[in-house]
């Protein structure tokens, strides 16, 4: 049955924990018994060492004449009456010869003989008395006297079947509650583990229904205990993030394709134009050149795709220690000739230890395309200012320019792949819309944060904090 199958986790809990269970009602079933049965022969054996304490010492007081075997019987009738000890039986061997009997275990003298009990020490022992004919079971103890009666032996018996029958009784009983214990844990167990672990089935059964296309539904969990909630709220979680990861994928391809329609419409446009048969050499000059400057934006488009599809597909990996106030410098000293065509100076400056843990060619994407967007969109003839400062956790870049600012409500927006502002496409209309997505890419990457504030007197500050 599929509701039994051992594949199943709950059916091997179930089982694994009415068969421990079933292991210690065992022992514990084992336990009792032994003391049952300690307890049971102590009271019998106590009853036998009385009895043979008490017939014992009379013979070794008075001895054991020859001609008074009747005396001796009466003498042994006497003590088991005066006790009142039922199915208990008694022998006197004076050497080997048996001088007195008595108890209804005894049937024919012929059969008694001491053999075997010659060598046996004064310790209680079960065994089969062999003078009955019966082959009843017995516990018994034989005395070897002292005193007058020397060389006599005195074996005490009583027949334990009513006992042992008991005993079988409680090992049915035993076996009984282990089975019972067995079927009534794995039956609880089957229901408690079901009702369990039926979050984690939700789950299984939203994570098979699941498709790309539709990743708004969330597991529900109503029972289960905290720690069943706090898988339900990881899986929801997972699946909010993968809903939003499929949303940003679909609008990446989707302004992607319209970024890339736009150079490649004009790549297919000049080249008929300059494939025309009446086109003149200048026509075909300009078309060309109109060609080479649309595949110049076509390759900064793609590159920038292949940086971002790179850094979402692994962290950086070559960390090391470096200096971000040199890989600053760097970046201004490669804007330096774009800054001198829009008459516009970058400015560097240092406070405190700029060291961290970092991917160069990372941070250096970082600073570099947060410098070249100010010196693009600052105004002419002013100043984008770099600073990086470093603190006993921190190290942060500041890039501040006097460009026309980024607007409250636009300041998350601008991070997301290929969105442009308005003012951004006048100044820059080559611009992919790339540069602050991977700028925030690789910010994630190293822990950090970016954060855009106005800049005082007009303009935008990027700050972006990085741990060391």
């Amino acid at each position: 049955m599929k509701f039994l199958s051992l594949e199943r986790a709950r059916t091997r809990l179930a089982l694994a924990g009415a068969a421990v269970t079933a292991v210690f009602l065992a022992a514990l079933g084992l336990g009792a018994r032994e003391l049952i049965r300690e307890l049971a022969f102590q009271e019998i054996d106590g009853e036998l060492d009385t009895l043979a304490v008490a017939i014992g010492s009379d013979y070794e007081l008075v001895g054991l004449p020859e001609e008074e075997r009747q005396a001796l019987k009466a003498g042994l009738e006497a003590n088991m009456f005066e006790f009142r000890l039922a199915n208990h039986s008694a022998i006197l061997f004076n050497g080997e010869v048996p001088v007195a009997l008595t108890g209804d275990l005894l049937r024919t003298h012929e059969r008694v003989s001491l053999d075997p009990y010659r060598d046996k020490p004064e310790v209680p022992f079960t065994a089969i008395e062999p003078y009955s004919g019966q082959h009843r079971t017995c516990r018994v103890l034989v005395t070897h006297l002292q005193g007058k009666a020397k060389g006599a032996t005195l074996v005490v018996f009583r027949w334990i079947g009513p006992t042992l029958r008991s005993f079988a009784r409680v090992d049915e009983a035993l076996v009984a509650m282990v089975v019972i214990g067995f079927l009534g844990t794995a039956a609880i167990l089957t229901f408690v583990v079901r009702r369990a672990i039926r979050p984690v089935e939700e789950v299984t059964r939203l994570a098979e229904e699941a498709e790309a296309t539709d990743l708004s539904r969330r597991v529900a969990v109503s029972s289960g205990g905290e720690e069943f909630r706090r898988l339900a709220a990881v899986i929801n979680s997972l699946f909010d993030r993968l809903e939003r990861a499929f949303r940003a994928q679909r609008r990446l391809i989707a302004d992607a394709a319209h970024e890339l329609k736009t150079p490649t419409a004009v790549l297919v446009g000049e080249a008929q134009d300059a494939l025309r048969p009446e086109a003149s050499d200048a026509e075909r000059r300009r078309s060309l050149q109109t060609i080479a400057d649309a595949s110049k934006g076509l390759a900064r488009e793609v590159d920038g795709l292949l940086l971002l599809a790179k850094g979402d597909a692994a962290p950086p990996r070559r960390m090391e220690e470096i200096d971000l106030h040199d890989v600053a410098e760097d970046a201004v000293t490669r804007a330096a000739a774009l800054g001198a065509r829009r008459r516009v100076v970058c400015a560097l400056s240092r406070s405190g230890d700029t060291r961290l843990r970092g991917e160069r060619a990372g941070l250096f994407r970082l600073v570099s395309n947060l410098v070249s967007n100010a010196v693009i969109y600052t105004a002419p003839d002013t100043m984008v200012e770099v600073r990086v400062a470093g603190e006993p956790e921190r190290v942060f870049v500041d890039v501040a320019d006097r460009g026309p600012g980024v607007a409250r409500e636009d300041r998350e927006r601008i991070f997301e792949r290929f969105v442009r502002l308005d003012e951004t496409r006048e100044k820059n209309p080559q611009g992919s819309g790339l540069g602050l997505a991977i700028v925030e890419q690789v910010v994630a990457a190293h822990g950090g944060t970016i954060e855009v504030r106005e800049h005082e007197g007009g303009g935008a500050v990027f700050r972006v904090t990085l741990p060391r």
